[in-house]
């Protein structure tokens, strides 16, 4: 990790933790409003002006309290917008997130599988999850079908690779060495 990255990942850390004490009863909804407030900042337009350098405080203010916030969120984001740190916002969503749900003991568990995974199937997997982790499990599902088929499962820092396109690379390997 580079000086600047890690730099990066103390400001917003802050932050985050700040709204984090902050907001105590109300982490959970505090979370959602700063999701949405992701969502219209990633859209290209809005993005390309809000980021832009050109773009006044003044401007982004304007913007913030467009979204009718909480007045919590509203007074932190126009915060981070005063000090400059505007550009850390995602890294302060994600890092205050992960806050919420070590509290909560909770994990999001990453399942990219070859095709849509059936309702029974997703609270099966969850439920083992669960069991392993010794956590609540939020699934996030995304299909990708490159892996042939199986599942590739992140959470809590481990990679569970359970796809056919693993096994077949292993198995390649196994008969050319």
């Amino acid at each position: 990790m580079s000086m600047t990255t890690m730099r990066s990942s103390q400001i917003a850390s802050r932050y985050a933790q700040a709204l984090f004490l902050t907001g105590q009863d109300k982490r959970a909804e505090l979370a959602q409003e700063f999701k949405r407030v992701l969502a219209v900042l990633e859209d290209p337009v809005i993005s390309g002006a809000f980021y832009h350098p050109r773009t006044g405080r003044e401007r982004k203010a304007q913007l913030i309290s467009l979204m009718q916030l909480s007045p919590l969120l509203e007074s932190f984001l126009l915060l981070v917008v005063e000090k400059g740190r505007e550009g850390f916002i995602p890294m302060m969503y994600r890092e205050f997130e992960q806050l919420v749900l070590d509290d909560q003991n909770t994990s999001v568990a990453e399942v990219a599988s070859a095709l849509d995974l059936t309702p029974e199937e997703c609270s099966e997997l969850q439920q083992k999850l669960s069991k392993l982790t010794g956590r609540k499990v939020i699934l996030r599902m995304q299909v990708d079908p490159s892996i042939v088929g199986g599942l590739i499962i992140k959470v809590d820092g481990k990679v569970l690779d359970a796809s056919l396109k693993h096994r077949l690379n292993a198995l390649a390997h196994t008969l050319t060495s």
